[in-house]
């Protein structure tokens, strides 16, 4: 009797610590649930908030893009437009500099190519009959030849732009400008860029591969790891310009169509340096000397 007493006591405590388990992992199970279901939802509302922003700026970014297009269009057509009034010129760059600030990468390139294309912003025009773009913003705008665009560019007149990461691929750059422009980052793809002034330009950590770098001038410019793949340059002025840890190697350097005057090779070393005149001569110092003089005589 005692035995069967012991045994039989055993199943109905275990199944009374099973009811205990059960009742205590009831509430942790439903615990991570509500966690987990939190989590979820948060994840869910973030990003279909950020979405919602996203749609906003660029709800934003076009109506902006197309009240420029549709102004300064109205603009050109007016029969009083003149091409060699400053202010209506200046008028022009202003707002163009104001809503590049603002636009995708895409409506970058699309400005650009609408004052190319009615003749506002290039080199072979008057300097009276160009905009001022000093400054405008046209980070990450990509150039690149495709079906539905030729990116025939020569003589494109982008003076002073700030320009990191832009991008020209399979582009007809001929005789364009870059002066004092920052283009960090830059990349010149399989370009024709014959007679292109780089002059005082920022072109740190740019690329040039593949591209016809051909009669280039690189005065006093920047280009610092720069690399040249392909096509290296045919004819470049690098007179001083800073060439340090770039791509070109010694071969390149000792290329007799280079000018290289006053130039930091890419070994840290320089070139023939001219000293001859490194300061102007005003003939300061005759002034000065004969101003003690009157002086002294007084």
């Amino acid at each position: 009797m005692l035995n069967t007493t012991a045994s039989s006591s055993k199943p109905s405590a275990c199944l009374s610590w099973s009811r205990v388990l059960l009742s205590a992992c009831l509430p942790l199970v439903l615990g991570v649930f509500t966690i987990v279901f939190t989590v979820q939802q948060n994840s869910i509302s973030i990003a279909n908030r950020e979405q919602d922003r996203r749609q906003a700026i660029e709800l934003r970014q076009q109506v902006m893009y197309d009240a420029y297009i549709k102004e300064i269009s109205k603009l050109l057509l007016k029969p009083s437009f003149n091409r060699s009034n400053r202010q209506q010129l200046n008028y022009i760059g202003f707002k163009t500099i104001d809503v590049l600030r603002h636009l995708s990468k895409i409506q970058k390139r699309d400005v650009i190519l609408f004052l190319y294309n009615y003749e506002l912003i290039r080199r072979d025009k008057p300097e009276s009959q160009r905009v001022i773009l000093k400054g405008a913003d046209l980070t990450d705008a990509h150039f690149i030849r495709s079906n539905s665009m030729n990116c025939d560019l020569r003589n494109i007149y982008l003076n002073s732009v700030l320009a990191s990461n832009i991008v020209f691929e399979r582009c007809d750059l001929n005789y364009a400008v870059f002066e004092n422009a920052s283009i960090v980052g830059a990349k010149f793809i399989g370009s024709l860029m014959e007679g292109v002034r780089f002059h005082k330009a920022n072109l740190t950590d740019a690329i040039f591969d593949g591209s016809n770098v051909y009669k280039v001038k690189f005065f006093h410019a920047i280009l610092i790891n720069v690399k040249f793949f392909g096509i290296k340059p045919v004819s470049a002025d690098f007179t001083n310009a800073d060439l340090l840890n770039s791509g070109l190697t010694r071969k390149d350097i000792s290329a007799t169509t280079h000018t290289f005057l006053n130039t930091r090779y890419p070994n840290g070393s320089f070139s023939v340096v001219n000293n001859t005149q490194l300061i102007v001569d005003g003939g300061a110092e005759k002034r000065v000397s004969l101003l003690s003089s009157l002086n002294y005589t007084t």
